[in-house]
């Protein structure tokens, strides 16, 4: 008589951590991407299931996992033939030349959320060439709220696929595709998936040959797949009214926006995004394993793209609608040339200059508050994953900080508890918190820079 297989049958250790610890999943889609049976899929939250029928345990899931463990020292020799201090130590990682640019190109430059750099080097490579088609992510179509990923292969594609999505999409799940599909490729995304994809190409050299460029996007922590929804509630906007959703809509730095079914433009704030939307909600979105995530700038991409947050000695922005590319590789800083040389970049080098470091945000939260999380959640025995760095220490403030913001995402998986701070940030009752923030910005930003002088 046949048996049926059982998940409990396969030994944990051949399979993917979030499969048995969803805390531990980033959620990047690599393991299903990976399997060579397609034995696993995503479910409608983007975590993992098995099909213990088709799983062979083979393992592969789980060594090119970076949900239990991200190992540094092998993802700096695999992406650059050696291992630099830099790119396991630093935030910013290891950097040949850091350039600030946008696309030449008026309509990438018109839809990108600072300056369309990443459209425009993937433009770059598909119109010579170079690549067949490049990875990229859109809103769906028939699910507006939700995220994916597919493969553009012509402008009208990657012109469809621009701006910022702050929402969980498991990228990496297109391996499959790539796997099955001719020609070569150039990738986008987040730290997490290039981890898992740098790992997973080491596995696979036929995949190496494909995967020809591997652009990185800075990352301050993915939005769980509830944020739209609510915030679509909290404006009194029905699912079936929404046609597209843009986390950075509309003049630049952009806003959240619901375009409806009728192209009508609904503003979710007030404010800036980087005021008056994402740098709130994080504080109640940020799934568990985004929490202890220490990779915001894409250390192990060969290019990594961040907004040019820049202010002047007016305290205003410098380089309004452009982006900052550090060129990590040889392969990276090839790119950025000849897309300057083809006229579809325009870049400045402001390499070594200290006014272009990265925003301190983002290192304050990956580099200093993660490692915090990290150390007090493995104390009291809660999953984390393991880095095979020395974390840093910490001071009082930073330790006190961290006990806020985890105050802050505990309170956040009480669905009335986000929906009353929704109702906060989305209406004129954020006014005074909001332009507390700016006002506190620029003095810190003035600060900043008189101590820059006295240096």
């Amino acid at each position: 008589m046949a048996t049926t297989k059982k998940l409990t049958d396969i030994d944990p250790a051949l399979l993917s951590a979030g499969i048995f610890n969803e805390d531990l999943c980033a959620r990047c889609g690599t393991c299903s991407g990976s399997c060579p049976t397609k034995a696993i899929q995503a479910n409608d939250r983007h975590f993992p299931e098995v099909d213990p029928e088709a799983c062979i345990e083979c393992g592969l899931c789980n060594t090119v996992c970076p949900g239990d463990k991200v190992p540094y020292h092998a993802l700096a020799e695999k992406t650059f033939g050696w291992d630099p201090q830099e790119a396991v130590e630093t935030f910013d990682g290891y950097v040949q030349k850091t350039y600030i640019g946008h696309s030449t190109d008026d309509t990438i430059r018109g839809k990108g959320a600072g300056g369309g750099v990443i459209t425009g080097l993937l433009w770059d490579l598909l119109k010579s060439g170079e690549v067949d088609g490049c990875v990229v992510t859109r809103m769906k179509p028939d699910e507006p709220w939700v995220g994916e990923p597919f493969i553009a292969r012509s402008y009208e594609d990657l012109c469809s696929s621009q701006g910022s999505k702050y929402t969980l999409i498991p990228v990496n799940q297109i391996i499959q595709e790539i796997r099955n599909s001719p020609g070569r490729f150039a990738f986008a995304g987040l730290p997490c998936q290039i981890h898992g994809l740098r790992l997973l190409m080491e596995e696979e050299p036929a995949l190496k040959e494909k995967i020809v460029a591997v652009i990185g996007l800075f990352c301050g922590g993915a939005l769980e797949m509830n944020l739209i929804p609510e915030l679509l509630q909290s404006k009194g906007i029905a699912k079936a009214d929404l046609k597209d959703f843009e986390f950075r809509g509309g003049p630049w730095p952009g806003r959240f926006r619901a375009i409806k079914q009728d192209g009508t433009a609904v503003d979710i704030h007030r404010y800036d995004y980087n005021v008056g939307a994402y740098n709130w909600l994080i504080h109640l979105y940020t799934p568990k394993r985004c929490q202890t995530c220490m990779d915001g700038s894409a250390q192990f991409a060969d290019i990594a793209v961040s907004d040019a947050w820049t202010r002047g000695e007016d305290g205003q922005h410098k380089f309004k609608n452009r982006s900052r590319l550090l060129c990590r590789t040889e392969r990276g800083l090839e790119l950025v040339v000849q897309a300057m040389e083809r006229k579809n970049l325009e870049c400045e080098d402001v390499s070594g200059d200290p006014d272009y470091e990265t925003y301190k945000t983002q290192t304050r939260r990956k580099r200093r508050g993660a490692p915090i999380r990290i150390q007090r959640w493995g104390g009291r025995g809660i999953a984390v994953p393991a880095y095979d760095i020395r974390l840093p220490g910490a001071n009082g403030k930073e330790k006190f900080n961290e006990r806020v913001s985890a105050l802050c995402l505990w309170l956040g998986e009480f669905r009335f508890f986000r929906m009353l701070v929704l109702k906060i940030i989305t209406t004129c009752l954020s006014v005074p918190f909001v332009e507390y923030r700016i006002w506190a910005k620029r003095r810190r930003n003035m600060r900043d820079k008189k101590k820059k002088k006295k240096k």
